[in-house]
């Protein structure tokens, strides 16, 4: 067996637990390597938190390589174990001990380049203005508002920003594209979610510039008239979990433990 390990630098600084990945793999005869896209291996182990996992998710979505993500952040919807976990975690693969679950990523097209999202597409005025979105799916326009932005998010991605906005948690199985819009300046509009094969378009439509973002990593801007196309779910990353704790206890567990304050 040979893995790959994905450390991020600002969450591992002095490389400790990227070293406690290595020194485990090699206690247990497992081939082991710093990840690079493209490498043949067995599963990814990616060291830091969702943010690290977005990094590799469309690599993991391509080649099939599962990823076994240790939480070094202050959230891990996605990560599985926690850094004293390594060993027994290593000793479970060789076993396959272990299940695949499956996470869906979404298509966007901004000037005919295809980018692949695990989180989500957001487009953002890019001058602290309002900026005039129109909305439509399937051809049809289902809404026009100006507002600071717009998210078009998989059901990974709407525990994340999304959730933030206001939007509905998703179970990750299911086949849907949420869209939600960031403070509408309208009492009407609300998000909504739609099937994942629609063919999803978000266009700028009034004067103030945006910045489009897929999965928190700039892309490019959105001048006025100009689009950005969204369809999903011809490509899936795959996890490694241990264990039968539920999607919906993990969302319990980690948004609260996630929001408590200390006294």
């Amino acid at each position: 067996m040979k893995i790959g390990v994905y450390s991020n630098p600002i969450k591992d600084p002095n490389g400790a637990v990227r070293d406690a990945v290595f020194a485990a793999a090699e206690d247990n005869g497992i081939s082991v390597e710093p990840y690079v896209a493209g490498g043949k291996y067995n599963f990814i182990v990616s060291v830091g938190g969702d943010g690290t996992i977005l990094r590799i998710a469309k690599d993991s979505a391509k080649s099939g390589v599962p990823i076994l993500g240790v939480n070094m952040g202050s959230v891990g919807f996605l990560t599985e174990i926690d850094p004293h976990d390594i060993s027994d975690a290593l000793k479970r693969l060789l076993s396959r001990d272990y299940n695949l679950e499956r996470r869906a990523l979404i298509d966007a097209s901004v000037g005919g380049v295809h980018f692949y999202a695990l989180n989500d597409v957001v487009v953002r005025s890019n001058n602290g203005r309002m900026m005039s979105m129109e909305v439509s799916v399937a051809g049809e326009i289902i809404d026009k508002f100006t507002c600071d932005g717009y998210i078009a998010c998989t059901p990974t991605g709407s525990t994340a920003y999304s959730l933030s906005a206001g939007g509905s948690v998703i179970g990750p199985n299911t086949p849907v594209i949420a869209l939600t819009p960031i403070n509408p300046h309208t009492l009407r509009t609300r998000p909504v979610v739609v099937g994942s094969f629609e063919q999803i378009m978000l266009k700028n439509n009034g004067p103030i510039e945006a910045d489009v973002y897929v999965d928190g990593e700039h892309i490019g801007g959105l001048i006025s008239g100009n689009s950005v196309a969204v369809t999903g779910w011809d490509m899936s990353a795959l996890f490694v979990r241990f264990g039968k704790k539920s999607f919906y206890s993990r969302v319990l567990s980690k948004l609260n433990a996630w929001s408590a304050t200390e006294d």
